[in-house]
């Protein structure tokens, strides 16, 4: 459980202020916003949210629906997260993304360069390219007279994709396997001294001087409500400076290294649709805006197969309780010993075996992660405003709970404390752990 982690990525400043200004709009007959500027300072505000609100159970949950708070949720394992699905807080499950405009770099016959947005791109995979002439009759699947589109995927397929050589840190050519909407998710733009831009979520995975590193930690992101800054000096690995012993290389290109630019700040845009590429083996990168960045983790194809390969430790993608002494739901007690983890840890690495077997015979990966065990490790973001967080709370923090669901809520009590302090010791003293559902 130590791995687990809980992180705030954006949150309404001022929330209980936010909730007080709410609560004298239900009962006032002028604008509220009038009268902004002379609310009570954030801590007044919480204690009278309480007092008018909530104390003698009161029940009046309203204006606490208006703060929003989002979080990065990791490494906690599967059934934990279907767990949280069902309680209808809003809950993104994308692990890495990049916004719209983002330009993907391909590589013509002729070795110059063309960049289509990944936006785009997405259309033109979902949707189709747009025929040049009007269908004058009907198609032979009985599709309409007119204008219309015709699938392009194979021809996206074959497009030569800019892809580092990770280990000759030379550019290559991939190809594309799959290109992902991921849903509208918070996206950050990341600028680089030399100019360069990339909107990205704080997940999405860039190729820096220390290897592979989720944004938000490579530059060390602190975000408070609109404001961010990067605690952090990170160097991002770019395309390309030519390489001057040979001129052409293999596949006809210049033979152009990756170099390293330092990021020179980091800024908050909003919630955007974001999108997401799957590129072919051995490389799973591309380059993005002229950064190289990581394709999608769609499938939990590639960190299986890396626990079979020795790149990752079996216990970073599964999820096994430590060793220890247990209660199951009856109350009955039982032991785990050190005997039957290592035997369970055996059998997920025997399972990491099979997979690759299955996929090496050509069975697709939705079909062959069947096979795996049921609890890897899951990241996801997860919205919320404080009364639904409160009621999260009410649900899975309590004595008969799973323990990985208990354990999420202590770490998300932590930033609930910080993010509405009043409401929070409310909380903490009328609610916590007594399973009392709020309305």
């Amino acid at each position: 459980m130590d791995k687990f982690r809980v992180e705030v990525i954006k949150a309404t400043p001022n929330p209980q202020q936010v909730m007080w200004l709410a609560m004298h709009q239900d009962y006032a007959e002028d604008l509220v916003w009038e009268k902004r500027d002379r609310a009570p300072d954030e801590a007044k505000a919480g204690e009278n949210v309480i007092k008018y609100l909530l104390a003698g159970e009161r029940g009046h949950y309203g204006p606490l629906e208006h703060p929003q708070i989002t979080f990065n949720v990791g490494f906690f394992p599967h059934s934990m997260m279907q767990q949280i699905r069902t309680h209808r807080v809003g809950v993104s499950f994308d692990v890495q993304c990049l916004a719209g405009d983002t330009e993907v770099t391909f590589v013509q016959a002729s070795g110059s360069l063309r960049k289509i947005k990944i936006s785009e791109l997405y259309d033109l995979w979902a949707n189709g390219e747009k025929a040049v002439r009007e269908r004058k009759i009907c198609g032979r699947n009985n599709e309409k007279p007119g204008a219309y589109r015709r699938d392009c995927k194979k021809r996206l397929q074959k497009m030569p994709l800019r892809v580092l050589n990770e280990e000759t840190g030379e550019f290559e050519t991939s190809h594309i396997k799959d290109v992902i909407c991921s849903g509208t998710q918070p996206v950050y733009r990341l600028t680089l001294e030399d100019g360069k831009t990339l909107d990205c979520t704080t997940n999405h995975k860039l190729l820096t001087t220390e290897g592979w590193q989720r944004m938000g930690e490579a530059v060390g992101l602190v975000s408070d409500g609109e404001v961010t800054k990067n605690q952090k000096d990170c160097w991002i690995l770019c395309n390309g400076i030519a390489v001057l012993d040979k001129k052409i290389s293999d596949n006809k290109q210049s033979r152009i290294k990756a170099h390293p630019v330092k990021v020179a700040k980091v800024e908050y845009l909003g919630l955007q649709t974001t999108y997401d590429l799957e590129v072919a083996e051995p490389w799973h990168n591309f380059v993005a805006n002229g950064m190289v960045v990581h394709n999608s983790f769609r499938y939990t194809g590639k960190r299986i197969l890396d626990v079979v390969d020795g790149k990752r430790n079996v216990e970073e993608v599964f999820y096994l309780r430590p060793v220890g002494d247990y209660t199951n739901r009856q109350g009955k007690r039982y032991s785990y010993t050190e005997e039957q983890r290592n035997a369970d840890l055996e059998w997920c690495l025997e399972a990491c075996k099979r997979y690759q077997q299955r996929i090496n015979e050509g069975l697709a990966e939705e079909h062959a992660r069947g096979i795996i065990p049921f609890d890897a490790r899951q990241h996801f973001v997860m919205s919320c405003n404080a009364r639904s967080l409160m009621h999260l709370l009410d649900l899975r923090w309590k004595k008969d709970a799973q323990l990985e669901a208990q354990k999420f809520c202590e770490l998300l009590f932590q930033h609930f404390q910080e993010w509405t302090p009043q409401l929070a010791a409310w909380y903490e003293e009328t609610r916590a752990k007594k399973a009392r559902l709020s309305p």
